[in-house]
């Protein structure tokens, strides 16, 4: 299992993932985050929050990567880029960061 140290306590913490449903969108979809927590002071850290626009672009990066013919790599830059962008949207909305 990977490891990190905590920023708060310095504790090294085994990167023990969990999901959790924090929401749910207007068209009654679930907004799941994906997290772990320090053991030793309970920082929580976030990893991913997904609704469903990343779920579009993650589907849609995968598209492009069943192609290899015809992968573009500016094009997968783009979603990633995109997905980003949202990712700290999602983060300032949910008080995550």
């Amino acid at each position: 299992m990977k490891t990190c140290i905590c920023d708060k306590c310095s504790t090294e913490i085994e990167m023990n993932v969990q999901e959790e449903v924090i929401d749910q969108d207007k068209d009654g979809k679930n907004i799941t985050e994906q997290f772990f927590v320090c053991p030793e002071c309970g920082q929580r850290y976030t990893i991913f929050i997904s609704d469903q626009f990343m779920q579009q672009k993650i589907a849609a990066r995968k598209r492009l990567k069943r192609m290899p013919k015809n992968y573009n790599p500016a094009l997968d830059a783009a979603l990633v880029k995109e997905m980003q962008k949202h990712f700290k949207k999602l983060k300032r909305k949910y008080g995550r960061e």
